[in-house]
């Protein structure tokens, strides 16, 4: 049970658009489970910042030493990054089904997503892309990602949140032929 309270004790602090969480023994934490970036300080995304605030393991402050409620972080990470809430439910929906998610390669690729049980042993087998229901995307852009997945070995998902941010999965994939 003193195992249990102590992962729920994580202490960060808002900089900007990163969290950044200096503790070892919680640094340690983080990293084995998959969340932000970093060894001796690690950064933590505003998706992953939010997804450990709802689930109660993150206690959030500002440099003033203000808490930072749920709701409070995710209106200040609506203001930072208008994608964030968006970016957030496919965080959350992907953990709670039990993957391990990492920041993206950047070119509107989202997350690196692990197959379950093989973080850190493998590479991430899966790259998606988080989209609004209705959102228009170019065509060109969503070839060139699966270009980049595909030479990475990678298989491209979509992740569509409908209007009830619900989200379906859809795999992408061309001939090679």
């Amino acid at each position: 049970m003193e195992e249990e309270k102590a992962e729920i004790q994580i202490e960060g602090v808002l900089r900007g658009s990163d969290v950044l969480v200096s503790n070892s023994d919680q640094v340690k934490w983080l990293n084995e489970r998959g969340f932000g970036i970093g060894e001796g300080q690690v950064r933590l995304s505003l998706p992953e910042a939010l997804f450990l605030v709802e689930t109660k393991r993150l206690v959030l402050v500002s440099r003033k030493k203000q808490a930072y409620s749920f709701e409070t972080l995710a209106r200040k990470a609506n203001k930072l990054d208008r994608n964030s809430w968006y970016k957030y439910l496919v965080l959350r929906d992907l953990r709670t089904r039990g993957y391990i998610t990492r920041e993206g390669y950047g070119l509107g690729i989202d997350f690196n997503v692990y197959e379950k049980g093989e973080y850190p042993a493998e590479a991430p087998k899966f790259l998606v892309v988080g989209l609004c229901e209705g959102t228009p995307i170019v065509s060109e852009k969503l070839v060139d990602t699966l270009k980049r997945a595909q030479s990475n070995r990678k298989t491209l998902i979509l992740g569509v949140i409908d209007r009830r941010n619900e989200i379906v999965y859809y795999s992408i994939s061309r001939s090679l032929a």
